[in-house]
């Protein structure tokens, strides 16, 4: 099968990116013909950069036009799009259109429904976007905390929702969990168009039984919406060892809170991240906002790591509570304590619930079974324009 990926990479690498670069390595090692159709933030420099982006954001004939010239050249049977924010617009669906290719979207986020992407805004859930204009987020500087930075976001979601683009122009969205394709459903989505395929990854081994586990796990990005004031609060009066690893905002915060019971690692490879969860005897997932797919969380369960999770949106049935984790009420330091002093009083629970993680990684999330479910959703796509 022939198949273009397309993608707007993040200035700050995330989630999304290793997902479209892990399906690429995988569609090509099983023998599809696969090209990517990439652009990169790192592009927009600038005051004009930046206007120009939020403006062509809402629509960038010069993106579909580039498009469809590559459409022309490829060929392809199928276009899988990842990201088109900002820079390539959903123009890039009409140009599909034209070209009679089959279109795929993956929902990685809320941005097509709201300015947040994540349906929270200062810690707190914000769903008004689903049902209403996206307007009131200019006031509230959802976007890059600027009114004029979130106005174009704004409009592009209200514009394309108006003119019912996602209902007349993509073929299929892929939603990463049964909970999110109930929010985009509920945001205007067609539900017959929807199909849910969880992320997956390479198996990186059996974990080793033989080695002791010890001490809590943070993986991921230090932002509010993460819980990580939740986290460092919750540590505040625990004596219990914490390893926090990642990148952002709230970098300093976790930096200056390292002292004998927390490591702050910053930013660390991958390999690093696997040998941290081969130690640690649970991942904390503390967030506030609706996570739609943590990788971290498939690496845990991979490696055989329990998690600890908020009791919040999909990650409620992503850890199926005593079995795999713990939930534990979102944004609750207390809630967070009692649930570490839990794991810490009952090992043997933790171990039980760290093979019961690999057991449900192995039955779910393999490479695997991720290139099977791509192409049930390819196919599908193209019986849809045929």
């Amino acid at each position: 099968m022939k198949i273009l990926l397309v993608h707007n990479y993040y200035k700050q690498r995330g989630g999304e990116d290793v997902v479209v670069e892990q399906e690429l390595s995988l569609l090509r090692e099983r023998g599809h013909d696969v090209e990517l159709h990439a652009v990169h933030n790192d592009a927009i420099q600038g005051w004009r950069g930046k206007l120009s982006a939020g403006l062509l954001a809402i629509y960038n004939p010069f993106a579909k036009q580039i498009f469809t010239e590559r459409l022309q050249r490829f060929r392809p049977d199928v276009v899988h799009v990842h990201n088109f924010f900002p820079q390539l617009s959903p123009a890039i669906f009409d140009a599909c259109r034209a070209a009679r290719v089959p279109s795929v979207m993956t929902l990685h986020n809320f941005r097509i429904l709201c300015p947040t992407a994540t349906l929270s805004l200062n810690g707190k859930i914000e769903e008004r976007s689903l049902t209403h204009s996206a307007l009131w987020t200019v006031r509230r500087r959802a976007y890059q905390e600027s009114a004029l930075a979130t106005l174009p976001v704004a409009m592009m979601v209200d514009i394309h929702k108006a003119v019912r683009t996602w209902r007349r122009k993509v073929d299929l969205f892929i939603a990463l969990t049964d909970f999110a394709k109930a929010k985009f459903v509920e945001g205007g989505l067609p539900a017959e168009r929807i199909v849910v395929k969880p992320n997956a990854i390479s198996d990186p081994g059996r974990p080793d039984d033989s080695t002791p586990r010890r001490g809590a796990l943070y993986v991921g990005r230090l932002s509010p919406e993460k819980g990580i004031a939740t986290l460092l609060e919750a540590w505040r009066t625990l004596d219990v060892p914490l390893t926090i690893a990642g990148g952002g905002p709230m970098s300093e915060q976790c930096s200056q809170a390292a002292n004998g019971r927390i490591k702050y690692l910053g930013a660390v490879d991958p390999q690093r991240v696997r040998d941290e969860m081969c130690r640690a005897a649970f991942l904390i997932l503390p967030s506030t906002c609706y996570d739609m797919f943590p990788l971290t969380l498939l690496e845990a369960y991979a490696n055989g790591l329990p998690v600890l999770a908020s009791k919040l949106g999909a990650l409620q049935s992503l850890v199926d509570h005593g079995q795999t984790g713990l939930s534990f009420v979102s944004g609750s330091p207390e809630a967070l304590r009692e649930a570490v002093t839990r794991a810490i009083a009952n090992p043997a629970d933790m171990v039980r619930m760290g093979r019961n993680a690999r057991s449900v990684y192995e039955a779910h999330y393999t490479a695997e079974q991720n290139h099977a479910n791509l192409m049930t959703a390819y196919r599908r796509a193209m019986m849809n324009t045929s």
